[in-house]
């Protein structure tokens, strides 16, 4: 806030405080060897100057008084300055209330500015909110549903998963299909690995979509249907092949040979398997593919697209919320500036009218240091002079001239200042003005800052239909 900082600087420009910095500092010993008193005595003592019957002060006495006359003068005369400071700022009382009045209403308006500016950021995050919440209560009374979605775990999951289930069917089978092959073991392997992709994928994917015999639309209860259908040929054709190039292995038959006559084998006689070995392949491969349909039918809700309705839901609430937070966490923030600053501005103004009307009324540390000040300047005087007619007299042959008893003293100078309680009370008017001010600021901008909390709708309010807009009256009564 520029004004703030203009009014700060208005009070602060003058840099006059109420202490002895006004005042120049008086180091007698220093004064004692600049005028070199001690030599300047004693060498007019053994001239026995100044003579016997001199009533008036020499040259070195009127030398030290008038280097304390001198710092007298300035101390009287910073003294004055800071009156006059303190007077104009008095003065100005009227004016930087105005000022902080104006601040205060600025600082108002801004906060303002900024609640109304989030409540415009936020309205995307809340209409999108409220129509995927919608969506998803059509959607559940489309489908007569009651129950949440089930969660999606991710595809790292259910990559994992397939990889496990893949290489699981693998191992089991690298041996039996190493048998008969050029490259051993490792040729085994690899066609395990073939086959397990394709029967554990294909019955992945068609178990997913297999879930459309949950929808109630008859065209995707239809595709559902024709997805478990294709998995179940799938399953059985690909599983018995795998067993009927098994047995066509046992047979002795080459490995080329055995995987041109596996399908015409199954075509002849689907069961007809004659090796243990076999039929335990074929055991595995549709135990596999069994647990990779019902693996794919759970990955995500039953009800086709119940898991994606909901998700959408879900990241729909989180926006909002990291929307909502970092409204609240900004408002509070500069709320907190605000304040502080006002705050400060507040205080600024009551010490400044403060210490003026103490200044100028006598109540204040300035007058009681200007007291010390001259009584300080009496003193170091009487010690200087002290120090020189000693000296003097320790060395004289004559006897001590009549002005060396003759202690001088300073023109007593009045601090006293007639009281004008008219303008000490406008001054403490205006004081109190610029708090009522600020405090009103202050209300105004926690007040701001309530309804701006109540009116930025909770996901609660807003599912209901309860937008800003809605919301607004009810926070009103609350204020």
């Amino acid at each position: 806030m520029q004004l703030i900082d203009k009014v700060k600087s208005v009070l602060k420009s003058d840099d006059v405080l109420p202490t002895l910095s006004v005042f120049p500092e008086i180091d007698q010993e220093k004064l004692r060897r600049d005028l070199d008193l001690d030599a300047q005595g004693e060498q007019r003592g053994k001239r026995n100057l100044p003579a016997a019957d001199t009533k008036l002060a020499d040259n070195v006495e009127a030398n030290i008084i008038s280097r304390i006359e001198a710092l007298r003068r300035t101390g009287l005369e910073n003294y004055e300055n800071s009156r006059q400071i303190y007077n104009e700022r008095l003065s100005r009382a009227g004016g930087l209330r105005k000022d902080v009045e104006f601040v205060a209403h600025n600082a108002s308006a801004d906060y303002l500015t900024a609640v109304r500016g989030w409540r415009a950021a936020m309205t995307g995050s809340t209409e999108r909110l409220y129509e995927t919440f919608q969506h998803r209560k059509d959607f559940r009374e489309r489908h007569s549903l009651k129950r949440p979605a089930k969660r999606f775990e991710g595809w790292l999951k259910l990559g994992l998963v397939t990889v496990i289930f893949v290489g699981a069917e693998a191992a089991l089978n690298a041996v039996m299909f190493s048998r008969g092959n050029e490259q051993g073991l490792a040729g085994g392997l690899l066609t395990a690995l073939i086959f397990s992709a394709v029967n554990v994928i294909g019955s992945l994917m068609l178990g997913i979509a297999a879930c459309g015999l949950n929808h109630s639309a008859s065209a995707r209860k239809l595709f559902g249907f024709l997805a478990f259908l294709i998995w179940v040929i799938l399953a059985a054709a690909l599983n018995l092949t795998v067993a009927h190039f098994r047995d066509l292995i046992d047979a002795e038959i080459g490995w080329s040979e055995a995987v041109r006559m596996a399908i015409p084998a199954l075509q002849s006689d689907p069961f007809g398997l004659t090796s243990m070995d076999s039929w335990f392949l074929l055991a595995i491969g549709s135990l596999i593919s069994i647990v990779a349909f019902l693996k794919g039918w759970n990955t995500f809700d039953p009800l086709p697209g119940y898991s994606r309705v909901e998700r959408d839901l879900q990241l729909a609430r989180a926006q909002h919320q990291e929307d909502f937070d970092e409204a609240v966490e900004e408002l509070t923030i500069k709320r907190e500036k605000a304040i502080d600053e006002l705050r400060d501005a507040d205080q600024q103004v009551r010490d400044g009218i403060s210490q003026a009307i103490d200044a100028l009324y006598g109540h204040s540390t300035l007058n009681s240091h200007l007291k010390s000040f001259l009584a300080q300047c009496d003193t170091k005087l009487a010690y200087l002079l002290a120090v020189y007619r000693d000296a003097n007299i320790s060395v004289r042959t004559e006897p001590k001239p009549p002005s060396f008893s003759i202690s001088h003293a300073f023109p007593t100078f009045e601090t006293a200042v007639i009281a004008d309680e008219s303008r000490r009370a406008a001054a403490e008017t205006e004081a109190d003005k610029v708090t009522a001010a600020v405090d009103a600021a202050v209300r105004e901008i926690f007040q701001s800052f309530r309804t701006a909390v109540e009116e930025f709708a909770l996901p609660e309010e807003v599912q209901q239909g309860q937008t800003t807009a809605s919301v607004g009256p009810r926070s009103e009564e609350a204020a």
